[in-house]
């Protein structure tokens, strides 16, 4: 039930084509096989978006599916984890159909991302460490484990921080696993296996590369101040992941997930703390980034978030076991309290937008583009039907003039490129991508000001366009969905 619920689910709110960002670069990459070895890359995504590919469906649509379909299975191995502790089919089922509705991990699953598959393989790995745990002397599924470990590491580096957690289980449950070579050289050989494709590639970037340069890369070089250096933001950002938790689990998933942990703490210590260790480790990281790495940042949470849903479906069967003791109850607030943690952030999710607007709420903060309003686009999961960013990208390329310059910051630039690259459209257009805060702008000008015309795709970001210091020599004129850039007119002066 809790597979095909799911999959209905993404399918009806599927986004039809491409959307903004990285879902618009993870066509791009798949088109040309590009597969990086840095923290932003994703090599395992890449290659089954490759195989999606050849389905005959636009290629944005096709890695859409492909996240959708390893969200499902994220929603069924959460079914499996719950019914494997609790025995109740009905609890599995309240917390698989928990994480399918909850809001981050529904949004990600109706767009081309990588976070659906990488809670799917979290969810694996605790899946084999719980088969194992019933027989420690038997290590077949403490192999599985480990490859679908590497595996999970080859497309996404968050799943390093999960490991934390699931060492000290192994650790816990088996002790004596620390005397046995023979298993942790295979475990270690499992594990080589799973990431061979990511050891492949870069050892294939070491022949050209510095090994200093290549390790930087790989470790995220971008994140590690951020990590090691106190922010005195970090309690601010607990405060912001409760309230985005709540959000994905609203009143009863919420409460039922913290009574889980609860009873699961008085009734199996050892699987108590490994689910603890997933969400907090996930947290302490996360935490200490901080609010300068964006809005996005709360995609990294979603391995948590699913951790939370086995907790709501214990908090469930505990819920049940405590209303039968008390003859009556049972039957009228167990269905109630299942509805409220499946239908509740429904409901909370198409009412919030219109809520924020009417009231004047900017609870996003988030940047304004075309055909994309942001408060229904960020705070509704569901992508059914929105063909904003192909709209504005296909409206670009008409304002355009021929042989033209579009320079553009990620977001725009990914949709125009997109729509260049994979559908044909105005090849004979430059698309030039700002990097940082827009250093490449006074190039780009120098070099085509007078020859070409030039367009801004935006200028919702002043730093990253240098729209200052273009406005000392240039006027900004908005032409459609761009802003053409024009020389200022030098005033004549009359001859003495």
């Amino acid at each position: 039930m809790a597979l095909f619920f799911s999959i209905a689910l993404y399918l009806f709110t599927l986004a039809p084509t491409v959307i903004w960002g990285d879902s618009a670069n993870f066509a791009l990459k798949v088109k040309s096989l590009d597969m990086g070895y840095s923290a932003d890359s994703h090599p395992l995504f890449i290659v089954l978006g490759k195989a999606f590919s050849c389905l005959p469906f636009e290629p944005a649509y096709s890695l859409n599916l492909l996240s959708a379909l390893t969200a499902s299975a994220t929603v069924f191995l959460v079914y499996l984890i719950v019914f494997g502790i609790t025995q109740s089919k009905i609890s599995a089922v309240v917390g698989a159909l928990a994480l399918c509705v909850s809001h981050a991990f529904w949004l990600h699953a109706v767009m081309a991302e990588v976070y659906g598959l990488n809670a799917a393989f979290v969810a694996a790995v605790v899946l084999c460490l719980l088969k194992w745990r019933k027989n420690p002397d038997r290590h077949a599924p403490l192999y599985a484990a480990a490859l679908l470990s590497g595996l999970g590491l080859t497309n996404h580096r968050i799943i390093l921080v999960d490991l934390i957690g699931m060492t000290v289980f192994v650790l816990v449950t088996d002790p004596k696993i620390i005397r046995k070579g023979r298993a942790l050289l295979s475990v270690f050989f499992s594990f080589l296996a799973g990431s061979l494709l990511l050891v492949f590639i870069i050892v294939q970037n070491m022949l050209n590369r510095p090994l200093t340069v290549v390790a930087d890369t790989f470790s995220a070089e971008g994140y590690k101040e951020a990590v090691v250096k106190y922010s005195p933001k970090v309690l601010e950002e607990m405060g912001i992941y409760f309230s985005y938790l709540f959000y994905q689990f609203p009143l009863a998933g919420f409460a039922l997930g913290f009574a889980g942990a609860v009873a699961l703490f008085r009734k199996d210590i050892k699987l108590a703390l490994l689910f603890s260790l997933l969400i907090i480790m996930n947290g302490l990281l996360l935490f200490k980034l901080g609010p300068s790495y964006g809005h996005s940042k709360y995609t990294f949470y979603i391995s948590a978030y699913m951790v939370f849903s086995i907790l709501i479906g214990c908090g469930f069967f505990s819920l049940q076991n405590y209303l039968e003791q008390r003859r009556g109850f049972a039957g009228k607030l167990s269905p109630a309290a299942a509805f409220s943690v499946i239908f509740l952030p429904v409901l909370l999710y198409n009412v919030t937008p219109t809520l924020t607007k009417k009231l004047n709420i900017d609870l996003l903060n988030a940047r304004q583009v075309p055909y994309r309003d942001n408060e229904k686009y960020f705070l509704n999961p569901s992508k059914r039907g929105y063909d904003g960013a192909e709209r504005y990208a296909r409206e670009a390329f008409e304002t355009a003039s021929a042989g033209s310059v579009i320079i553009a910051d990620y977001t725009p630039y990914t949709v125009l490129r997109y729509l260049q690259d994979i559908k044909g459209v105005r090849s004979d257009v430059l698309l030039v991508r700002i990097m940082g805060h827009g250093g490449i702008v006074p190039k780009i000008l120098s070099e085509h000001s007078g020859k070409r015309d030039i367009y801004l795709a935006d200028i919702g970001i002043p730093r990253s366009y240098r729209v200052r210091y273009l406005q000392k020599k240039y006027d900004i004129v908005r032409q459609g969905v761009l802003h053409k850039v024009v020389p200022k007119e030098t005033p004549a002066y009359p001859a003495n």
